[in-house]
């Protein structure tokens, strides 16, 4: 397989809609590509997250490439491009709006008709199971998620991650130490250049979608059994600020009762921020094997 570093060139993308302007990043593949990959990245951080120019090897940007897929990073809504939108319409109901518009105006300007998937971090996880409850979600094949918060358990990260409070409606970029603390496994489970290129992603937080994430362990209940398209959620193993683990995941797939296919997959050596570790192109690679399964099986 030819280097990751090699073959791919990021472009950036501003994509226009009537009711918001988003940023992102862009990776094409050098034959027409299979399907389009939409990547939502976390709270706090920006469409870079999902590249890591300086371990190419860890971009979901280039790996989707190399394999036949364009793949569109997006800024959230409340990032880049729409840094100064109106931050009461920054909720994540909001936002679902907003994306899907996002992609059928790029769907329209680029004459693509590939099946189309969502990959999300975090947040963006929230994010991308939602739009898949939607009605709108006819528009998607399938979902993969990680970092979702199912349920907060009484740590002291979880009560961190609680008392952070926002100043001038946006949640100000923790510390070095914090994010270290919160986001990342052991030492030894992610290099130090990866850590300082994810710190170079940090941005502050939309106080509307930060109350959404807290929210979100009492929206499960009702949105999961709403998907009727095939989703796979990954927990990692080092996670802080939320529940992990095998049981946590068996009961979230078992809400899953009405997606055609739902797989869960608990993530070794990894923190919150799965990307930036060791293991990042493994949890890339697994993603894009269940894109290609439902591609396969449609």
């Amino acid at each position: 397989m030819t280097d990751v570093s090699s073959t791919a060139t990021i472009e950036p993308v501003l994509i226009s809609t009537p009711g918001i302007e988003l940023s992102g990043l862009l990776c094409r593949p050098s034959q027409t590509p299979r399907g389009l990959i939409v990547a939502l990245p976390g709270g706090g951080v920006c469409a870079g997250y999902w590249d890591s120019p300086l371990q190419p090897q860890l971009s979901l940007l280039r790996l989707g490439a190399q394999v036949g897929f364009s793949v569109l990073a997006l800024d959230r809504p409340g990032y880049g491009a729409s840094r100064d939108h109106d931050a009461t319409r920054l909720d994540l109901a909001s936002q679902v709006e907003y994306v899907f518009d996002a992609l059928q105006a790029w769907r329209t300007q680029e004459s693509f008709d590939a099946p189309t998937f969502l990959i999300g971090h975090s947040v963006g996880g929230i994010l991308a199971l939602m739009m898949a409850a939607h009605e709108r979600a006819t528009a998607l094949t399938a979902v993969d998620v990680l970092g979702v918060p199912f349920r907060y358990p009484a740590t002291a990260a979880a009560a961190a991650v609680g008392s952070l409070a926002a100043a001038g409606g946006r949640v100000p970029i923790v510390t070095r130490d914090t994010r270290r603390w919160l986001l990342f496994g052991p030492q030894g489970t992610y290099d130090e250049d990866a850590f300082e290129y994810d710190c170079s992603c940090a941005r502050p937080i939309p106080a509307a979608e930060y109350r959404d994430g807290l929210a979100a362990p009492s929206i499960w209940r009702e949105v999961l059994p709403a998907i009727h398209i095939p989703v796979q959620i990954n927990a990692a193993e080092f996670e802080q600020m939320q529940a992990t683990g095998l049981e946590l995941l068996e009961e979230v797939r078992a809400q899953l009762r009405n997606s055609p296919h739902a797989a869960t997959h608990l993530q070794r050596a990894s923190g919150h921020n799965a990307s930036q570790h060791h293991i990042g192109r493994a949890y890339h690679l697994r993603a894009l094997a269940f894109f290609e399964e439902c591609m396969s099986a449609r």
